[in-house]
């Protein structure tokens, strides 16, 4: 049985192997125990020939004899440490192969589970002097680091998207969030999407001044677009500011509210493919004239907002999307 297979002996040899294979068929919990302990002990018998190779070697008696009982003797104090409390690395390694184990069928009615191949204990003898098999680095990169997340990468998502009421995103965040919003209102205008994302940009403080309706809720206008007699949605009423013959004042304008980012951005295109004002500005080339034209049509009071948007727009961050 598995409790009476000596933990101390090598696995290196013909009957300690012959016995763990048999217990892993019998106790395949039982003998993970044992190949950790097993996998401690070679562990700790490394480090101590790293350190014995750190020394210069010119002792009296150092010479192949003198070498060899050495190497001897610290592969049994690494056995006998790992046999005893050890490192905590067989702990550790049996704590994460048992799991999610699941506990197999009854012996009566289907074969035993076998131990999975890259902790079988003739793993353990892979990248030793003498053997023909894969060295154990190798091995362990695929199989073994996925079982302690070691160098795996723990997703491939893109970054976050801002969520309306939580904390402000940052500018990296908004373009990533609004950038194919933005690309398919600039299909639908004609016009390049990043003059669109740098005037969402520009009129919501990329997106840290977003307008909020009377419970706090977002609005999701991230363009600023008034709610005029025609709008027929709902309406959130904030103080902003207008340029009265170029001097700024605050008055409470009633805004355009939506249900959601993409409803904001298609109900831009809307607007400025059916007002008369914006034809103008459909079809232009570059962001440059795209702001000039919003300006020319009184898209905003600010007698600034042209030269404002041609810089957002042209900016490291946003030029790339030209």
């Amino acid at each position: 049985m598995i409790s009476a297979l000596d933990t101390t002996g090598l696995v290196l040899e013909g009957k300690s192997l012959n016995d763990l294979k048999l217990a892993a068929k019998q106790d395949p919990t039982q003998s993970i125990k044992v190949v950790a302990k097993q996998f401690e002990s070679m562990f700790l018998n490394m480090l101590t020939k790293s350190m014995r190779g750190a020394t210069d070697g010119n002792s009296l008696f150092d010479n192949n004899e003198t070498r060899l009982y050495t190497e001897m003797l610290d592969q049994q104090f690494a056995q006998k440490i790992a046999a005893g409390k050890g490192l905590g690395l067989a702990d550790m390694l049996v704590q994460q192969l048992t799991r999610n184990q699941v506990s197999p069928p009854p012996i009566e009615t289907s074969a035993p589970m076998p131990i999975k191949k890259t902790f079988a204990p003739q793993a353990f003898t892979q990248g030793l002097p003498g053997s023909a098999l894969t060295p154990l680095p190798v091995l362990l990169k695929d199989d073994a680091a996925k079982l302690f997340n070691v160098g795996m990468p723990q997703s491939t998502a893109t970054p976050p998207t801002h969520t309306p009421g939580k904390s402000a995103m940052t500018p990296k965040q908004f373009v990533s969030q609004f950038s194919s919003h933005a690309a398919s209102a600039g299909r639908e205008l004609g016009v390049p999407a990043h003059g669109i994302l740098a005037q969402a940009a520009l009129e919501s403080g990329w997106g840290k001044r977003e307008i909020k309706q009377a419970d706090g809720s977002p609005s999701y206008n991230l363009f600023g677009i008034k709610a005029n007699a025609q709008w027929t949605g709902k309406v959130a009423e904030v103080t902003s500011t207008e340029y009265v013959n170029g001097a700024p004042q605050q008055r409470t304008a009633r805004f355009r509210a939506y249900g959601s980012y993409e409803e904001a951005f298609k109900d831009y295109a809307s607007l400025l493919k059916s007002s008369p004002r914006y034809q103008a500005v459909l079809n232009t080339n570059s962001a440059s004239q795209f702001a000039q034209g919003l300006q020319h049509a009184g898209y905003a009071t600010d007698p600034h907002y042209a030269t404002k948007l041609s810089s957002i727009a042209e900016g490291s961050l946003l030029r790339s999307m030209a």
